[in-house]
């Protein structure tokens, strides 16, 4: 129970995190450079996935789908709310730049898919940790079968 209770607290954290962080991101994204956008949700999305990956699949599974959830929903209405503060910024500073809607949708596909990229942290150190635990097993039984091949007592 305390790594659900543990799961959720993070996905609130990270939800409502990337529900502020996402529309801002955009805007870099649309007005300073995409590449720049892009690495922030990257950096992002794998310090999430790094947090959520210690946990047990069932937790990291309700967590990840939960921070995805808060950050796509609060994101949109946050958007609605930091856009013009931000819009009238960029205008007294240089120039805005409005995306077409079809830039826009790729960029909310972009960052979708990029989330996902959590689950597939969470793989990653779970095959690692199965990978580790195998090798650790092998060493100790050869470490085993060798102190029973000197063993002179089994022959008599």
């Amino acid at each position: 129970m305390p790594d659900l209770r543990r799961s959720m607290k993070l996905s609130i954290v990270f939800g409502l995190i990337g529900a502020v962080l996402l529309p801002v991101l955009y805007e870099i994204y649309a007005n300073i450079s995409t590449t720049v956008g892009l690495f922030f949700v990257i950096c992002w999305v794998f310090f999430a996935g790094v947090k959520f990956s210690g946990l047990t699949f069932k937790e990291a599974l309700i967590g990840i789908t939960c921070t995805i959830a808060y950050s796509g929903v609060f994101g949109f209405i946050f958007a609605l709310a930091i856009h013009p503060a931000i819009m009238n910024f960029l205008i007294r500073r240089s120039v805005y730049f409005r995306l077409e809607p079809k830039a826009m949708l790729e960029f909310v596909a972009i960052c979708f898919f990029l989330f996902i990229g959590m689950y597939l942290l969470w793989v990653i150190r779970f095959a690692l940790c199965k990978v580790m635990a195998k090798f650790k097993s092998n060493r100790e039984m050869a470490g085993s079968y060798i102190e029973n091949a000197f063993n002179d007592e089994e022959d008599k």
